[in-house]
């Protein structure tokens, strides 16, 4: 009597997880067969693969790892990225398994708009300190807490750092601006007024969100005092060290 051999069904039959390692065997085939297409990373569709809990039903289940998952999302970024044009029904069909079939979330970020007197409403913050600003079509008029910008301000450091965001724009006289500055100190309030103005900028003409944030005009500074340490006479400052 002839003992008749078993030949799994799978290649990968005898691997941790057979059912993984077939997909990613057949993905890997169908890149190498295309590996000299023309591809590029920014050509990858925005529409989003299967989750780690939705592909475990066709991964293997309680075998299946977080390091797979991810080998697995690399692999099908790489064939996704393919040139659209020399992209064909083959490829399509590799990759239509591991598609999300969820509707992409609506994006809700939608860009701000002027209200109906035709005004720019902008925040900005700096430390402790926090300016709402409104800026609107005029001659150049500045207003700090129905003060002149002069009176608030009297340093023509502090006035040049809050005027730069129309200056990098080339707009000094085609905007009057109006700001209410509350917390900290002059820095602060400085640095929160300037911060707004940019942003309500961008609100006019969005057009200039390139150039204001090229300069630096857009990015909050985060910087904050840092606190006092336990065992220490301030936030870095340590008792003198006394031999006896």
């Amino acid at each position: 009597m002839v003992a008749k051999q078993i030949i799994p069904t799978l290649p990968t039959f005898y691997s941790r997880n057979p059912a993984h390692d077939t997909n990613m065997a057949n993905l890997q085939d169908v890149l190498n067969k295309y590996i000299s297409y023309a591809y590029d990373r920014r050509n990858t569709s925005t529409k989003s693969w299967l989750t780690f809990s939705e592909y475990k039903g066709i991964g293997g289940g309680v075998k299946l790892k977080t390091t797979h998952y991810q080998k697995l999302i690399t692999l099908l970024k790489r064939l996704d990225s393919i040139n659209p044009q020399l992209t064909n029904d083959e490829i399509k069909a590799a990759l239509q398994p591991y598609r999300s079939t969820k509707p992409e979330p609506i994006n809700t970020n939608k860009q701000k708009e002027l209200d109906d007197k035709g005004r720019a409403i902008a925040i900005g913050r700096r430390k402790a300190s926090s300016a709402k600003v409104y800026l609107v079509e005029g001659e150049g008029k500045i207003l700090i807490n129905d003060k002149p910008l002069e009176s608030v301000f009297p340093n023509a450091g502090d006035r040049m750092k809050i005027l730069h965001p129309l200056q990098v724009v080339g707009e000094e006289n085609t905007y009057n601006i109006y700001a209410l500055s509350r917390g900290g100190g002059s820095t602060g309030q400085v640095d929160s007024i300037a911060l707004g103005i940019s942003r309500a900028l961008t609100i006019f003409n969005p057009l200039y969100r390139k150039r204001l944030f090229k300069a630096g005009c857009l990015t909050r500074d985060p910087r904050v005092v840092e606190r006092k340490k336990p065992g220490r006479r301030k936030a870095r400052k340590m008792p003198t060290w006394v031999k006896r």
